[in-house]
C-alpha cells in the first residue's frame, strides 16, 4: 500500500511490472488505524541504512505521497486474524521478506 494518488499507484504499477493489486491511502486514514508512524526519526541506523543501500546500487528516486510517513508489514487474515506486525521508526528501518512471510499462515488443510 502507498499514501500517493492513484495516478501514482498506476505510474508504480507500470513501472516495476506488479503482477498484484495495489492500493493506496492518501489520507493515511489506514496508516492511521494500523498504528504506523508518521516523522523522519533521522538516526544513526538510518544513515547505515542508506549507506548499505547505496553500496549495492540502490539510489533514492523521487518522493511520491506522503514523505513523513512510515510503512511496516502486516500479515492479516483469514479473517481478521493478526499473524505479523512491524512498524517502521524512520526510513531504512523494513522488516526482511523473509521474517515476514515466515508468519504466513499454512494453507487450509496443511499441518502447522
Amino acid at each position: 500500500m502507498g499514501n500517493g494518488t492513484a495516478a501514482m499507484a498506476r505510474d508504480f504499477v507500470e513501472k516495476f511490472g506488479i503482477g498484484f493489486d495495489v492500493v493506496t491511502a492518501p489520507d493515511l486514514e489506514a496508516y492511521r488505524k494500523a498504528g504506523l508512524q508518521r516523522g523522519l526519526n533521522l538516526g544513526l541506523d538510518t544513515f547505515k541504512a542508506g549507506f548499505r543501500a547505496l553500496k549495492r546500487g540502490h539510489l533514492q528516486g523521487a518522493t511520491k505521497g506522503d514523505a513523513l510517513q512510515q510503512g511496516g508489514v502486516l500479515i492479516v487474515g483469514p479473517g481478521d486474524t493478526l499473524h505479523f506486525a512491524h512498524a517502521d521508526t524512520g526510513p531504512g528501518d523494513h522488516v526482511e521478506p523473509q521474517a515476514a512471510l515466515h508468519h504466513l499462515p499454512a494453507p487450509a488443510g496443511e499441518p502447522t
